[in-house]
């Protein structure tokens, strides 16, 4: 979250266009930076059993990070992308063209007349309009914020179904959960792979070597909020 809210702080500088791949090293709970996590999500159990929990500075609800799952984030100037609508139906484009590389038929959800706004749940339970499905299941979520002029937004693209690692934690558990019939996904690296060379189709260039180490350091300073127990349980 520091290295992805540093890239956010070079795009405010400079401008500069980064799309940025990891894995997480721990299974591990994202909250999304308005949702009321103290009331649908049970701190003393999460703690209790040691995982990992962190608070985005992206919108959205909780997602449960696997360590076989991959994310993406990309972060630049909000004009140069278009505006948060028109990035988010892009960058989601591009992922799904993506996954059309390795031979999955992927498409962009169509909006539904209800949305779920910050209600209980978790971000893999619904789709709200623009995330990219296969085989009718949500295999990518993203969220989004702006920092003065520019943009950030990333996603989980989760390669079985989160829900069922996620339902022990909520306050709500007598809450029926369907585990979700989830499509067979390739490695996360080889879906790495495809999207950098859907990107690379596209104009983009290997991140310099400058870049790179800019952002480590300049990452630091974020670090002791996206670590600090205040910050992740703040609302």
């Amino acid at each position: 979250m520091a290295l992805d809210h540093a890239l956010c702080d070079r795009a405010d500088a400079d401008g500069t266009a980064v799309l940025r791949l990891y894995q997480w090293p721990n299974d591990t709970i994202s909250f999304g930076a308005n949702e009321v996590a103290t009331k649908h999500w049970d701190r003393e159990q999460i703690e209790a059993e040691a995982t990992p929990a962190v608070r985005r500075p992206t919108g959205g609800r909780a997602v449960w990070h696997g360590t076989s799952d991959l994310t993406y984030a990309v972060t630049g100037s909000l004009a140069d992308l278009g505006g948060m609508p028109a990035a988010y139906q892009a960058i989601h484009g591009a992922l799904a063209a993506a996954l059309g590389r390795l031979g999955l038929v992927a498409a962009l959800a169509p909006t539904p007349t209800r949305l779920p706004g910050l209600r209980r749940g978790a971000c893999f339970d619904v789709a709200v309009g623009g995330e990219v499905m296969v085989a009718g299941t949500k295999v990518i979520g993203s969220a989004q914020v702006v920092s003065r002029t520019s943009l950030l937004q990333h996603g989980a693209i989760a390669r079985g179904d989160r829900l069922v690692p996620l339902a022990r934690f909520r306050r709500d558990r007598e809450v029926d959960l369907v585990p979700n019939a989830w499509p067979t996904l390739p490695p996360a690296g080889v879906i790495a792979e495809a999207i950098a060379a859907e990107w690379y189709s596209r104009g983009a260039r290997p991140v310099a070597d400058e870049l790179t180490t800019w952002a480590d350091a300049a990452s630091v300073k974020h670090v002791a909020r996206y670590r600090d127990p205040l910050w992740t349980w703040r609302r």
